[in-house]
């Protein structure tokens, strides 16, 4: 390269410095995407979730039947002898019966929801309120908690976009 003009030489290293550029701008994005996952728990539970969102079942489970979210999940519970609960930062959720649900419930907010497309859930806050109570919910519910106001409040869901939404997690994991 050194007998070429210095206009060309920079127009090359320009070129190969853009060529670097995007390649390690899409190692990062996939680096940064987050991948699906699925656990599938002995009892025949399915957490679908991404990357991005821990779920921890409960040292004991099947025995303690319990499931911690923080993040965006999608859970396709099976029939139990006992209900499934579900734990997040501000939701307790009981799963009764077989049930499909979508709980978002990130930490770091101050609000979380569960939205139901199948089967029954009671749920209740799981911080300390005057205002405690419980509601619930069955297939096109869903139910939301903000901390900051205290505000617990059921809903009706759109179960459309609910279907398209855990049909696509789902898709997304078992193509993997």
């Amino acid at each position: 390269m050194s007998g070429l003009p210095v206009w060309k030489r920079r127009a090359a290293l320009s070129v190969v410095a853009v060529g670097v550029a995007a390649a390690g701008a899409v190692a990062l994005h996939v680096y940064l995407t987050p991948t699906p996952r699925i656990l599938r728990l002995v009892d025949g539970t399915e957490v679908f979730y991404l990357s991005n969102t821990r779920v921890e079942p409960a040292g004991a489970y099947p025995r303690s039947r319990e499931i911690s979210i923080d993040g965006d999940a999608f859970i396709r519970a099976s029939a139990g002898a006992r209900p499934l609960i579900v734990r997040s930062r501000l939701l307790l959720l009981t799963v009764t019966g077989p049930s499909a649900l979508r709980v978002t419930a990130y930490a770091k907010e101050s609000g979380e929801e569960a939205q139901v497309l199948y089967g029954q859930v009671e749920a209740k806050k799981a911080y300390r309120s005057p205002q405690s109570g419980s509601d619930t919910l069955v297939g096109g519910q869903e139910v939301m908690v903000n901390e900051t106001i205290d505000l617990q409040e059921k809903e009706t869901t759109n179960l459309a976009q609910l279907r398209s939404w855990s049909a696509a997690l789902v898709a997304s994991v078992e193509i993997r």
